[in-house]
Protein backbone atom coordinates (compact mmCIF):
# COMPACT_ATOMS: atom_id res chain seq x y z
CA UNK A 1 0.00 0.00 0.00
CA UNK A 2 2.69 2.75 0.88
CA UNK A 3 4.59 1.65 -2.58
CA UNK A 4 1.37 2.36 -4.30
CA UNK A 5 1.14 5.91 -2.29
CA UNK A 6 4.76 6.11 -3.26
CA UNK A 7 4.30 5.62 -6.79
CA UNK A 8 0.76 7.49 -7.16
CA UNK A 9 2.78 10.90 -5.78
CA UNK A 10 5.85 10.52 -8.16
CA UNK A 11 3.37 10.22 -10.82
CA UNK A 12 1.25 13.45 -9.63
CA UNK A 13 4.62 15.51 -9.72
CA UNK A 14 5.38 14.14 -13.28
CA UNK A 15 1.97 15.32 -14.72
CA UNK A 16 2.33 18.49 -12.91
CA UNK A 17 5.91 19.20 -14.44
CA UNK A 18 4.11 18.36 -17.96
CA UNK A 19 1.57 21.03 -17.00
CA UNK A 20 4.21 23.92 -15.97
CA UNK A 21 5.67 23.17 -19.68
CA UNK A 22 2.52 24.06 -21.30
CA UNK A 23 2.93 26.52 -24.23
CA UNK A 24 0.49 28.44 -25.67
CA UNK A 25 -0.30 27.38 -29.72
CA UNK A 26 -2.77 29.26 -31.50
CA UNK A 27 -3.60 28.61 -35.22
CA UNK A 28 -3.14 31.47 -37.79
CA UNK A 29 -5.47 34.00 -36.93
CA UNK A 30 -5.41 34.43 -33.43
CA UNK A 31 -1.69 34.11 -33.76
CA UNK A 32 -1.38 36.72 -35.73
CA UNK A 33 -4.02 39.01 -33.52
CA UNK A 34 -2.11 38.04 -30.92
CA UNK A 35 1.43 38.95 -32.31
CA UNK A 36 0.03 42.58 -33.57
CA UNK A 37 -1.90 43.49 -30.04
CA UNK A 38 1.11 42.06 -27.77
CA UNK A 39 3.40 45.52 -26.84
CA UNK A 40 7.12 44.64 -27.60
CA UNK A 41 6.73 41.48 -29.59
CA UNK A 42 9.48 39.22 -31.13
CA UNK A 43 8.89 37.18 -34.09
CA UNK A 44 11.36 34.41 -34.23
CA UNK A 45 11.93 31.89 -37.08
CA UNK A 46 13.46 28.82 -35.79
CA UNK A 47 13.77 26.95 -38.97
CA UNK A 48 17.20 26.69 -41.24
CA UNK A 49 18.78 29.60 -43.20
CA UNK A 50 17.85 28.11 -46.49
CA UNK A 51 13.77 27.80 -45.50
CA UNK A 52 14.11 31.41 -43.40
CA UNK A 53 15.14 32.63 -47.17
CA UNK A 54 12.79 30.61 -49.43
CA UNK A 55 10.46 32.92 -47.22
CA UNK A 56 9.39 33.75 -43.77
CA UNK A 57 6.80 35.90 -41.80
CA UNK A 58 7.70 39.66 -41.83
CA UNK A 59 9.50 41.16 -39.40
CA UNK A 60 11.18 37.61 -37.79
CA UNK A 61 14.36 36.96 -36.87
CA UNK A 62 15.99 34.09 -37.42
CA UNK A 63 17.21 31.41 -34.54
CA UNK A 64 18.10 28.04 -36.45
CA UNK A 65 17.13 25.42 -33.47
CA UNK A 66 18.92 22.65 -35.37
CA UNK A 67 22.38 24.55 -34.44
CA UNK A 68 22.04 23.54 -30.87
CA UNK A 69 24.81 25.47 -29.49
CA UNK A 70 23.68 28.81 -31.55
CA UNK A 71 19.94 28.25 -30.83
CA UNK A 72 21.34 27.58 -26.46
CA UNK A 73 23.52 31.33 -26.62
CA UNK A 74 20.41 33.23 -28.63
CA UNK A 75 18.21 32.17 -26.70
CA UNK A 76 20.15 32.69 -23.04
CA UNK A 77 20.58 36.33 -24.82
CA UNK A 78 17.38 37.20 -25.07
CA UNK A 79 15.24 39.66 -22.80
CA UNK A 80 13.52 37.65 -20.29
CA UNK A 81 10.97 40.97 -20.12
CA UNK A 82 9.85 40.52 -23.54
CA UNK A 83 7.09 37.81 -25.15
CA UNK A 84 8.34 35.61 -27.59
CA UNK A 85 6.02 34.59 -30.43
CA UNK A 86 8.08 31.54 -32.75
CA UNK A 87 7.21 29.31 -35.84
CA UNK A 88 8.87 26.73 -37.97
CA UNK A 89 7.67 24.88 -41.06
CA UNK A 90 4.80 22.56 -39.41
CA UNK A 91 5.18 23.36 -35.57
CA UNK A 92 7.38 20.14 -34.23
CA UNK A 93 10.61 22.39 -34.00
CA UNK A 94 8.97 25.06 -32.83
CA UNK A 95 7.58 23.73 -30.14
CA UNK A 96 10.80 21.99 -29.40
CA UNK A 97 12.11 25.58 -29.48
CA UNK A 98 9.44 26.70 -27.23
CA UNK A 99 9.84 24.23 -24.30
CA UNK A 100 13.48 24.87 -24.03
CA UNK A 101 13.14 28.53 -24.49
CA UNK A 102 9.94 28.47 -21.31
CA UNK A 103 12.72 26.46 -19.20
CA UNK A 104 14.98 29.56 -19.53
CA UNK A 105 11.86 31.67 -18.25
CA UNK A 106 10.74 33.21 -21.39
CA UNK A 107 7.48 33.94 -22.37
CA UNK A 108 6.59 31.93 -25.90
CA UNK A 109 3.62 31.37 -27.80
CA UNK A 110 4.18 29.16 -30.61
CA UNK A 111 2.28 28.93 -34.00
CA UNK A 112 -0.05 25.84 -34.55
CA UNK A 113 0.52 23.82 -37.63
CA UNK A 114 3.88 26.11 -38.06
CA UNK A 115 4.43 28.19 -41.71
CA UNK A 116 2.77 25.95 -43.64
CA UNK A 117 -0.57 26.48 -41.55
CA UNK A 118 0.10 30.31 -41.79
CA UNK A 119 0.09 29.98 -45.68
CA UNK A 120 -3.07 27.95 -46.15
CA UNK A 121 -4.56 30.23 -44.13
CA UNK A 122 -3.88 32.79 -46.79
CA UNK A 123 -1.34 34.67 -44.50
CA UNK A 124 1.08 36.97 -46.14
CA UNK A 125 5.15 35.71 -45.93
CA UNK A 126 8.12 37.74 -47.31
CA UNK A 127 11.68 36.87 -48.74
CA UNK A 128 13.23 40.53 -47.43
Amino acid sequence: MKQLFTTLLTMLGLCSACQSQEIPTLEPTTYEEALQQTAGAVLIDVRQPDEYAEGHLSGAQLLNVLDEATFEAGIAALDKSKPYFIYCRSGRRSHSAAVKMKAIGLNVTDLKGGITAWEAAGKPITKE
